[in-house]
């Protein structure tokens, strides 16, 4: 036994030794406080303690990112180029650096000259060029499409689409297809609603295309931004307005950015950490949590501007906060109303019955509906026989039915019903004109109140 125990401190001994010897893992900066949307998600406090995206990767379909700047060259894997430029998507060839702005806001390291960390700093960026910094808007659909199907095939969990170019003529089919393969790869897909709200307004792939998380913009006080889009396919909002960025280079920092692109960067990067806290979690229940844990915001109920609300990610990623039976989810159901996910080709509808088979098929009909009222019938005949020979002897009567409890629906998440919605009470000198109203600064644990 001696022996035994000797041998069992020695060992425990070499495992102290050898864990002091391996290099601990750097720890990520704390946020620049104009990185806003930090407190009131209660990012440091309750999301970053459970992930901070480890695992997951996240597919940046842009411009390129610059591999050289501190801020993501930590997060930063070998991508792909569909633009044409043939490079492994490590290059911004953007004139800012837009691709490169999204990765860091998703995976910042907190380094460089502007010390900006992303929400989910621990995931990896996979870059993928689908621009040039130079394709047109009627040009994108061909090496978006390809970039997708490369996200796919190279391990994305998460491909983030911060572009949008004009629907004139739906989601364009090679599109739809490419979204189809990521839908049956298990790949949530998210994409900025526009940036032409306050113009002309109008439908912007891949935004639209069925499949897609779009994203509106939000300012500090959960309000919609003046430019975000209103369209029927918007489904979530996040902040887009006064968002630090950097750019391509250390000559360029944008401490007021605007825009869908970076309302959706920052739902990219809830998704990785919704999909790190929950491994096995289905891409479809991913997306379908971000939309039912979403604080209802501007009118009441759903809104072109910013769907269901505004994004709460450490509800998202807690299953304790239950979501409602039957509430929609948006993208997944658009993908059933016209579009085969397979395709991208309009379903089939079947042909009208021969108007000769008019008589048969009524015949039918009648057949099944006599045999249908017959065995409701005698189903309550027995049940009635049954429950008379289950009373005790000497009680007349079937006494007072017995009912359930009416189906429990949380008013955490916010009931379907918009007239009997209610939100967590604000603590005291908590002041909505002037503090995001997106996350409560307290919360009690996740409970049905």
């Amino acid at each position: 036994m001696r022996a035994g125990h000797r041998a069992l401190v020695a060992l425990g001994a070499v495992g102290i030794a050898v864990a002091s010897a391996l290099p601990a893992a750097a720890a990520v900066p704390a946020p620049r406080s104009s990185e806003w949307w930090f407190p009131p998600w209660s990012v440091e406090q309750r999301i970053w303690p459970t992930t901070q995206g480890e695992g997951v990767t996240v597919a940046v379909l842009d411009s390129g990112v610059n591999g050289a700047m501190p801020e993501i060259a930590g997060a930063l894997l070998p991508g792909g180029d569909t633009s044409g430029r043939g490079t492994d998507g490590r290059t911004d060839f953007h004139k800012t650096g837009h691709g490169t702005s999204m990765s860091v806001l998703i995976a910042g390291q907190g380094g460089g000259r502007t010390r900006l960390v992303g929400i989910a700093p621990r995931s990896k960026i996979l870059p993928v060029d689908v621009t040039g910094g130079t394709i047109t808007t009627d040009q994108l659909a061909s090496p978006l499409a390809a970039g997708i199907r490369f996200a796919v095939d190279h391990g994305a969990q998460v491909i983030n689409m911060s572009l949008a170019a004009p629907a004139t003529a739906g989601c364009p089919s090679a599109v739809m297809s490419a979204i189809a393969y990521a839908v049956e790869h298990d790949v949530v897909l998210i994409a900025g609603a526009g940036n032409t709200g306050d113009t002309d307004n109008s439908a912007e792939f891949p935004a639209m295309c069925p499949g897609v998380l779009a994203v509106g913009a939000t300012d500090k006080n959960s309000q919609p931004w003046k430019r975000t889009q209103a369209q029927d396919y918007v489904s979530v909002a996040a902040p887009g307005v006064d968002i630090p960025t950097t750019g391509k280079n250390v000559n360029y920092y944008y401490p007021h950015s605007d825009g869908t692109s970076d309302s959706a960067a920052l739902v990219s990067g809830a998704a990785a950490l919704v999909r790190s806290a929950n491994p096995t979690m289905p891409a479809r229940e991913v997306v379908h949590r971000l939309i039912a844990t979403a604080l209802d915001v501007n009118t009441p109920g759903p809104d072109a501007q910013t769907g269901y609300g505004i994004v709460r990610i450490n509800r998202a990623m807690d299953p304790a906060y239950r979501v409602p039976a039957g509430f929609p989810n948006p993208p997944y159901d658009r993908l059933g109303e016209g579009r085969n996910p397979k395709s991208g080709t309009p379903r089939a509808t079947a042909p009208p019955p021969d108007s000769s088979d008019g008589a048969s098929l009524g015949l039918v009909v009648l057949i099944i509906v006599v045999a249908l009222v017959a065995c409701v019938l005698a189903a309550l005949i027995v049940g009635r026989f049954v429950r008379r020979a289950a009373q005790p002897r000497g009680l007349t009567g079937d006494g007072p039915d017995v009912t359930s409890d009416p189906p429990h629906r949380p008013t955490a998440l916010g009931p379907l019903d918009p007239s009997s919605r209610r939100d967590p009470v604000p603590p005291a000198g908590f002041d909505r004109s002037t503090r995001p109203t997106f996350e409560p600064p307290r919360e009690d644990h996740p409970s049905d109140e």
